[in-house]
């Protein structure tokens, strides 16, 4: 639905919901339709094949995504939102993946281990593995690659409590991972960016020529083929690929389509194969189509919200009373109902339900109140004389900027002066978050399994001064939220896990930090002779969820065409 903006677990690991529990996910192709078990609270994918059906390994899918990426496609150098995810998950294995129970498993890696206290980790790289240009991955390609995202821009966030990463010397294959403090919940953060491994050699000769840095190396299912910024990455099979029989295509060719509408269409009329989408209309069209298979995706949970920026000098939005002003100005239900044809619902916070944290009530409000949304910008007022002004940043997405004109009425009823909509290509988008360069921005984030994965985007320590790169956009600093990020971190107890949970829904409920918009639906459309995508079997016989470090993404290795 709204703005292409998904770092969530992904950046460095690392959607729709209600009082009622949501399917998880549910594929759609005409008449047929297969749905997952709506009680629980993470679900395997359903299977996308007849049980009779076999695989036709071969064929090429055109996949057209939501942006490109301004990035050099190296790990430790990306800010990669989820087009970008979902191109760098078939060049690059993670060291974990996401699981149908809610935990990690190993994959790239073939084991992680703590010591007793959670303050040393000992990873295990997956044997007979090599990298696409033939270079082994073994445990020092591990400590390569992690010292890399130590110290890079963005992913050095997730891993600030380290304290060294050094090569097992009495195994090859052990990277050893050395904390600070306790961190029970450090294999989650291998799941995304910070996880994905690049050829070492590759890693080199990069540094030494960076016209080398757009053509990535990596142990995945694809192989680097061509990339032309804006236009195509296109990769082919990598024929040697460790978890056979994976990927069934010869070749998959990445398009970026920012409007939403024109995406679909793009899909309608053949020009592509696969689209992914969060647009309300698109994914209500597909419900009904003969034409068109669809996956929906809401399975890790993911929210469609208004980012504040609490961080700027001076700017009215420190203060409580204009953020919850804001927010009782909003009509939510009207949003869904006229832009987003009813897909997604309401949210009340971050947690969907299907994440720990989640509560029916989170003292967010649910309704718009115009009178108390006035009340609260007059008592500010009252101390803080004279106009207010403030600038909402949207994508060049058409719906997108419908739903700003919204917000921006609405903004200007309950007292606000002006109101100015930047609308921002959404290749630069997640440049500007991280560099703090607004006040109101329309996002998506926050789907993951566990707590630990918000701590970089909340936590006072990833709040960097507006203009240096920060993974808490909103470069929020609240005490309370800080001690119970930590204890968070350091626990293995699922029950005050859970009860943490809530306490910082609770906290963001009263606070208004951010504007709770919806709960978002990805939906992976495709054309009815393209199967999948689908969950697999991992290595420890646990199965790969939809949303593999981030929300909406998918494994193309799995898709295949019928010949």
């Amino acid at each position: 639905m709204l703005a292409a903006l998904l770092l969530s677990a992904g950046l460095i690991g690392a959607a729709c919901g209600g009082g009622d529990k949501k399917t998880d996910t549910t594929e759609t192709a005409g008449a047929d339709t297969t749905v997952a078990d709506t009680n629980a609270a993470t679900t395997v994918p359903p299977p996308t094949t007849a049980a009779e059906e076999v695989p036709v390994p071969g064929g090429k899918v055109v996949f057209a995504i939501e942006a490109d990426t301004s990035n050099p496609w190296r790990p430790s150098e990306l800010l990669c939102a989820i087009s970008c995810h979902q191109i760098m998950r078939n060049i690059f294995d993670s060291l974990t993946l996401p699981n149908s129970d809610g935990s990690w498993s190993p994959y790239l890696a073939s084991a992680v281990e703590p010591n007793a206290d959670f303050t040393e980790w000992r990873i295990t790289a997956r044997e007979n593995v090599t990298f696409h240009d033939g270079t082994p991955f073994d445990g020092a390609a591990i400590v390569e690659n992690l010292k890399r995202a130590q110290t890079g821009l963005v992913t050095n966030f997730g891993l600030r409590p380290v304290d060294s990463i050094e090569l097992d010397p009495a195994d090859p294959m052990v990277a050893i991972v050395t904390m600070k403090a306790p961190w029970a919940a450090f294999p989650f953060i291998l799941t995304g960016q910070v996880g994905y491994m690049a050829s070492p050699e590759w890693l080199a000769a990069s540094d030494a020529d960076p016209l080398l840095k757009p053509q990535p190396v990596g142990t995945g299912p694809f192989v680097y083929e061509n990339y032309v910024p804006e236009e195509v990455f296109s990769m082919t099979r990598n024929d040697s690929y460790w978890n056979a029989p994976y990927p069934y295509l010869d070749a998959i060719e990445f398009r970026p389509i920012q409007d939403a509408l024109s995406r679909r269409d793009a899909l309608k009329n053949g020009t592509v194969d696969v689209i992914h989408t969060t647009n309300g209309e698109t994914i209500a069209e597909f419900r009904e189509s003969t034409d068109v298979g669809m996956t929906e995706v809401s399975n890790q949970g993911e929210t469609a919200y208004t980012l504040l920026n609490v961080g700027v000098p001076d700017s009215p939005l420190s203060d409580s009373r204009v953020r919850c002003a804001l927010a009782y100005s909003r009509d939510e239900q009207a949003i869904l109902d006229v832009i987003s044809a009813g897909v997604a619902e309401i949210a009340n916070g971050p947690f969907s339900p299907t994440q720990v944290g989640y509560l029916e009530d989170t003292g967010y409000p649910q309704a718009q109140d115009m009178a108390k949304a006035q009340e609260l910008i007059a008592d500010y007022k009252a101390e803080h004389p004279g106009p207010i002004s403030l600038a909402l940043a949207a994508t060049t997405d058409e719906t997108n900027l419908t739903i700003a004109q919204y917000a921006q009425q609405w903004f200007l009823e309950a007292g606000i002066d002006e109101v100015t909509i930047d609308q921002i290509d959404q290749g630069a988008y997640v440049v500007t978050a991280a560099l703090g360069n607004f006040e109101v921005f329309q996002f998506r984030n926050h789907g993951g399994f566990d707590l630990d994965l918000q701590y970089h985007f909340w936590h006072s320590t990833a709040a960097g001064e507006v203009g240096s790169l920060a993974l808490n956009f909103g470069r929020i600093k609240d005490p309370a939220l800080d001690a119970l990020l930590d204890e968070n971190r350091a626990s293995t107890d699922p029950v005050r896990k859970k009860e943490i949970a809530e306490e910082v829904n609770r906290l963001f409920g009263t606070e208004c930090y951010n504007l709770w918009e919806s709960w978002t639906i990805w939906g992976i459309a495709h054309k009815t002779a393209v199967h999948g995508p689908t969950g697999f079997e991992l290595p420890d016989g646990s199965t790969a969820v939809f949303g593999p470090g981030i929300s909406g993404v998918v494994y193309p290795m799995t898709f295949w065409v019928e010949q």
